[in-house]
């Protein structure tokens, strides 16, 4: 009925004090050399490999189009190892669509 999608990373997951807050506009767990690389007087399309990185608006917008859609977005993370992030799309149609 829905359609799932996993992303998996080892990056060191996130501490669970920072949970209640990842879904927050803005709020970021980047270091500061990531942050000051990624100011936006500083990005350009063009010659940085991620100029919107570690800005805090990834994840926001993510679940918002997950919501959009009827969906959700849920993080499941180990702090020390990684992060799970899913997200669930309701399936649209039925196999009989498929074959007309």
């Amino acid at each position: 009925e829905d359609i799932s999608i996993k992303i998996s990373d080892e990056g060191g997951g996130l501490p669970r004090s920072h949970m209640p807050r990842i879904f927050s506009y803005l709020y970021t767990t980047a270091d500061d050399t990531l942050q000051l690389l990624s100011t936006v007087a500083e990005t350009s399309d063009f010659g940085k490999e991620a100029p919107l990185a570690g800005l805090g608006c990834g994840l926001p917008l993510s679940r918002a189009h997950a919501r959009y859609f009827g969906g959700d977005l849920q993080l499941v993370s180990l702090e020390g190892f990684g992060t799970d992030a899913y997200v669930h799309i309701p399936r649209q149609g039925d196999r009989e669509e498929l074959t007309e």
